[in-house]
């Protein structure tokens, strides 16, 4: 629109300076023509048949302007020079002016003659031509009137045009400066205005931008809040149309979380149910499996097959445990809070990970003093269990396991940090973005000799979270780093806080 503005205005300010500049111009020739009437007039006085007496001087005739200059020749020879300043007192032209106005007389001549050339010599009645021109004196600018008098000579009368010069450049100026002025006030009219109608798109905007910001992948998520206010949709205007559809897409996409978080629901609580149920059989199966072991004579056949029962048992109640812990933990069930000595822990699974992987190397790193965390010491264990377990099955033979624990305190909040590195082959790249998903499991998993369930890393990260920690791996080929923080006892960010 200001662009628009800006075009209209600036044809209009050409046009406008051109218009005013020529009735200016007409104006000054129409004075210039009533100066040399009155001069001629002069010139001729008393005479019967207006035969002009030259030694008069044009300049002296009544109603003349000031500053004129005037030249007068008779048969090719100057008879007058004449000129006036600004307060008419008589000053000389000098010699190029004199040169400059007696080449235009001479011009009028040139013209007249091709005139009566033109009439075959019938002037009666026909006015004599005349010549106007606009040139630079010694004496400045002029707009210059030339024409015969008499029968041998001519004339030439000038008025100087530094007056209405000085007029089109005012109006020049204020034409500008009147324009700019309206453009800019124009501009910020504009920018307010169509700030001011935008600013309900403004708040639309930003609602979206809100919805965009939740976190919708997992939990209980409500969109009811972000909302468009009924004012802002309302169809029937661009505002009214664009928050009446984010309001309909808020409401559809607030159907479907509340439609999935259902079913989470529903799935968590089967978990936990079936996980819960399965107990008591997997119990009973154990049970009867070990009396049977011990009571009847079985050969060495049945007490192969009876072990591999007691195996399988027990694989599946671990695979029970775990669905169960992760049930309670997507439930949302407050952890146990209690001081745990992260250190102890790591030493004794560590202990534990060497006697199950002899065929790994593995070192410890872990502060003398006591690393505290508050949590539940169970999930605590499992969690540092799981993470070595999952070097150990993870990795070829001969790997080297750094297990380094460092406690780290920054702006006054103290965090706990538990690495678990290995020189192993790492992890291939597809599997690392949904690595702590569940029954995620790595190709290199030694699974004829021990299974993996693809539980342990989401574990890990469920009880970092529950704690108010997090958990994250680093992997390429030949270093593999798995990160767990937490607060450490006493942080304002612990689970105590939450």
């Amino acid at each position: 629109m200001v662009a628009l503005l800006a075009v209209v205005l600036s044809a209009f300010t050409v046009a406008s300076l051109a218009l005013t500049g020529k009735a200016v111009d007409n104006q000054l020739e129409q004075n210039l023509a009533q100066i040399w009437y009155r001069s001629y007039t002069y010139i001729t006085r008393g005479s019967s048949d207006e035969t002009p007496d030259f030694r008069r001087d044009p300049l002296d005739a009544s109603g003349t302007a000031a500053g004129m200059v005037a030249v007068v020749t008779v048969h090719g020879r100057v008879v007058q020079a004449s000129a006036e300043n600004d307060n008419w007192d008589e000053v000389e032209l000098s010699a190029g002016d004199v040169e400059a106005l007696a080449a235009l007389t001479e011009e009028a001549r040139v013209e007249q003659e091709r005139h009566e050339a033109r009439l075959g010599g019938q002037t009666d009645g026909v006015p004599d031509p005349r010549v106007n021109r606009i040139l630079d004196l010694d004496r400045g600018r002029f707009l210059l009137h030339a024409e015969s008098v008499g029968d041998d000579g001519f004339a030439v009368l000038g008025v100087p045009t530094a007056a209405i010069d000085k007029t089109k450049a005012n109006l020049a100026r204020v034409q500008v400066l009147g324009s700019l002025a309206a453009l800019l006030l124009a501009g910020l009219l504009c920018w307010w205005w169509i700030r001011r109608s935008l600013r309900p798109l403004g708040e639309v905007s930003q609602a979206a931008a809100e919805v965009a910001h939740v976190p919708m992948g997992s939990g209980e998520v409500s969109l009811a809040p972000y909302r468009v206010r009924r004012e802002l949709a309302e169809p029937g205007n661009e505002v009214g149309d664009v928050g009446f559809a984010l309001n309909q897409l808020i409401g559809s996409v607030d159907v479907a979380i509340e439609q999935r978080n259902r079913s989470e629901q529903r799935l968590r609580t089967f978990v936990a149910d079936a996980s819960h149920e399965l107990r008591t059989p997997l119990a009973a199966v154990r049970g009867y499996a070990e009396m049977i072991r011990l009571t009847e004579p079985l050969t060495e056949r049945g007490q192969d097959a009876l072990g591999r029962v007691l195996q399988q048992s027990d694989r599946m109640g671990s695979l029970v445990e775990d669905l169960l812990l992760l049930a309670r933990l997507d439930a949302g069930r407050e952890v146990r809070r209690g001081e745990v000595d992260l250190g102890e822990l790591v030493m004794d699974a560590v202990m534990d990970a060497t006697a199950a992987g002899r065929d790994h190397h593995w070192t410890v790193d872990v502060p003398e003093d006591p690393v505290t965390v508050l949590g539940d010491r169970q999930q605590l264990a499992q969690l540092v269990a799981n993470l070595l377990g999952n070097a150990r099955k993870h990795t070829p033979e001969g790997t080297t396991v750094l297990v380094r624990l460092q406690q780290e305190a920054a702006d006054g909040v103290g965090t706990v940090r538990l690495t678990v590195q290995d020189d192993g082959p790492g992890i291939d790249p597809h599997l690392m973005p949904g690595l702590f998903d569940r029954f995620v499991r790595g190709d290199t998993a030694r699974a004829a000799r021990e299974g993996s369930t693809g539980l342990g890393l989401s574990i890990v990260r469920s009880v970092a979270h529950a704690h108010g920690g997090e958990a994250t791996v680093d992997s390429a080929p030949g270093r593999t780093v798995f990160t767990v923080a937490l607060p450490a006892s006493g942080s304002p960010e612990g689970p105590e806080a939450a």
